[in-house]
């Protein structure tokens, strides 16, 4: 809703969402873009967390190896790229994705950046997931709804596992627009 009077506190905050729990309030603009940051990182980590972690007796906070899950995410989604500078912007856009996503639903305010640089970063971040989820079903194998052993092996066989298919899809089909990272067979 528009008619709340710029930034609160924490506490104020937690009053809110408290209120709104046990009401209908909806959602205030100024928290729309926290709540569109959130479906972005869960939509992130729904693809890139192993569904074979989920039988496995792991801490919240670490994955398949003993990893931080937001480290294997990281660099997961960024395996998806071809190039190292298509890699290294993937990681860092998820990394302040991730950190702010760990401060918003620890309670406290986004406060870092003012509204355009937020939605240019919300936008930089929607179309990254976007490529994501498209690698993402171009890679994973009909068989299997597990991406991550592939993307985890990348280095070893790259050309194979990632890039090739991709290029391949890619040219075969091409979109209006063919990602930036890739280059026609």
């Amino acid at each position: 809703m528009s008619g709340q009077p710029g930034p609160r506190t924490p506490g104020e905050r937690q009053r809110d969402l408290l209120q709104r729990t046990y009401s209908d309030w909806g959602v205030w603009e100024e928290e729309a873009d926290e709540l569109h940051l959130l479906d972005y990182v869960i939509a992130l980590e729904a693809l890139m967390i192993s569904p074979a972690r989920k039988t496995r007796a792991n801490t919240p906070e670490k994955d398949e190896a003993g990893a931080s899950i937001s480290k294997n995410i990281r660099t997961r989604a960024s395996a998806l790229f071809l190039t190292l500078e298509h890699r290294k912007r993937v990681e860092e856009t998820v990394r302040s994705a991730y950190s702010a996503r760990s401060t918003y639903v620890h309670g406290d305010v986004l406060t870092e950046h003012t509204g355009t640089e937020r939605l240019t970063q919300l936008r930089e971040l929607r179309l990254t997931i976007r490529e994501v989820m498209l690698r993402w079903l171009i890679l994973t194998p009909c068989d299997t709804n597990d991406l991550a052993p592939i993307l985890d092996a990348a280095s070893t066989d790259r050309e194979r596992t990632i890039d090739g298919p991709l290029r391949t899809f890619f040219t075969a089909t091409p979109p209006q627009v063919l990602p930036e990272d890739v280059t026609p067979i």
